[in-house]
């Protein structure tokens, strides 16, 4: 009788430790882990799955996002294995500073770097720092601040090809072929122009042709434009002076086909 009492109390502590209790349900697919390396799929209207290639087809807003730039186009084709992705279709890299936009971008998410060709816009102005942003910002004396207290000049290049490289110890735009730069103040024109983000210079190289608002150009093989501190270093210059600004001439009147003047003293 001892035996089965000793047995039916081990039975009892046996359930209420859950030792014979139900299987549990399995557990739900833990979350998204973040990592770093890996491009990010933040959206995309359809996405197709190929599981043979390890591909994904996208189309419909497809945005990606690595470190700290975006990558939106309407469609794309993303490769797991390369970690890679070819942007069609209005396709644009933003990053806090810059906007660049193209015909067709490619990008290397474990290079880092990314490919915008075909003609190629890229728009860039920093913020200053210890500047204040908003429309209720105001001076000591109350009045409103102007665009320029906040961001420094604007810069657009525009040519047919540029090769961006986002690490963050290299943070470099390289623009090549039918190269064209823009500030507020200054147009300048080069065979390759290397943007460096971290020192906020610009390094035009080649056949380098430079105008200002003023109406002077020059030209050199090598000029340097301080973003930041609006500076124009060059070597080698020729043909300093002002652009002549001559009168436009008048088209002269041309006679309809068919039509001659009359001669010196017809009737």
């Amino acid at each position: 009788m001892r035996a089965l009492r000793l047995a039916a109390l081990v039975v009892v502590a046996m359930l209420a430790a859950g030792g014979w209790a139900q299987d549990p349900e399995p557990e739900e697919p833990g979350g998204i882990v973040e990592d770093e390396d890996r491009a990010r799929i933040e959206w995309a209207d359809d996405l197709r799955y190929d599981p043979v290639e390890a591909m994904y087809y996208l189309t419909g807003n497809v945005v990606f996002s690595h470190q700290d730039i975006k990558l939106y186009c309407d469609e794309a084709v993303y490769d797991y294995d390369e970690n890679s992705a070819v942007a069609t279709g209005n396709p644009r890299v933003e990053t806090p500073e810059t906007t660049m936009t193209g015909d067709v971008i490619e990008a290397d998410f474990d290079d880092e770097v990314a490919v915008i060709a075909g003609s190629v816009t890229a728009i860039t102005q920093r913020k200053k720092e210890g500047g204040e942003e908003g429309e209720e910002a105001e001076e000591e004396d109350g009045e409103p601040r102007r665009l320029e207290d906040y961001w420094e000049k604007k810069t657009t290049i525009t040519c047919d090809r540029i090769v961006y490289e986002y690490a963050e110890e290299v943070r470099r735009a390289t623009a090549t072929e039918r190269v064209k730069a823009v500030q507020e103040d200054k147009t300048a024109y080069a065979d390759k122009a290397v943007y460096e983000e971290n020192r906020d210079l610009i390094t035009l190289t080649g056949d380098v042709r430079v105008l200002t608002e003023r109406g002077d150009e020059f030209r050199c093989p090598k000029a340097v434009i301080s973003v930041e501190e609006d500076w124009i270093r060059a070597e080698h210059v020729t043909g300093v002076g002002k652009r002549r600004e001559d009168e436009e001439e008048q088209p002269a009147e041309e006679s309809a086909p068919g039509e001659e003047e009359p001669a010196e003293g017809g009737g």
